[in-house]
């Protein structure tokens, strides 16, 4: 029997290390494991995979992920086409992209609320993020909140496992 899926939701910033960090070989997405030096992708190749998790996103994050790639001087053109792999992705896992409704407001980054909408609206299990306010909140509400490398490093041990 096939565990139920985790539903997980990336931070702006999952998106952004992945396709802009190191050892980033887009348009390659590499399997994992090997796990690489870009945890970031690595969450993202897992996703690619459809193992266990479903991913979820907001328009809000798709939108910061564009602005934030077009700041560090991506073209537009290649942000639309990461935006389109992005929610590719996300169809791919089982996820959806959707407009939660605004319920948090635990956080002083009203950005970082914004992603525990998503987490809530979806009874996500985990929160994968970079950002440090957020990382501080975990467990938040029964919700792990991890850094992309420590979620790789779990989803490995669980893919090993099964």
């Amino acid at each position: 029997m096939t565990p139920p899926k985790i539903r997980v939701v990336f931070d702006v910033n999952v998106f952004v290390d992945a396709f802009s960090g190191p050892d980033s070989d887009f348009p390659l997405i590499t399997e994992v494991p090997p796990i690489t030096s870009n945890s970031a992708m690595d969450a993202f190749s897992l996703a690619w995979d459809g193992f266990n998790f479903g991913l979820y996103v907001s328009p809000h994050i798709l939108q910061n992920a564009s602005r934030v790639l077009k700041s560090l001087g991506l073209s537009s053109q290649l942000v639309a086409e990461l935006t389109e792999v992005f929610v590719e992705v996300v169809n791919f896992s089982g996820g959806s992209v959707l407009e939660p409704d605004r319920l948090v407001f635990d956080v002083r980054d009203f950005e970082d609320n914004l992603i525990l909408d998503v987490a809530k609206a979806v009874d996500a299990q985990i929160v994968v993020t970079s950002d440090k306010d957020l990382l501080e909140l975990s467990p938040w509400n029964g919700r792990l909140i991890m850094r992309p490398r420590k979620f790789v490093e779990y989803l490995v041990s669980l893919k090993a496992r099964i």
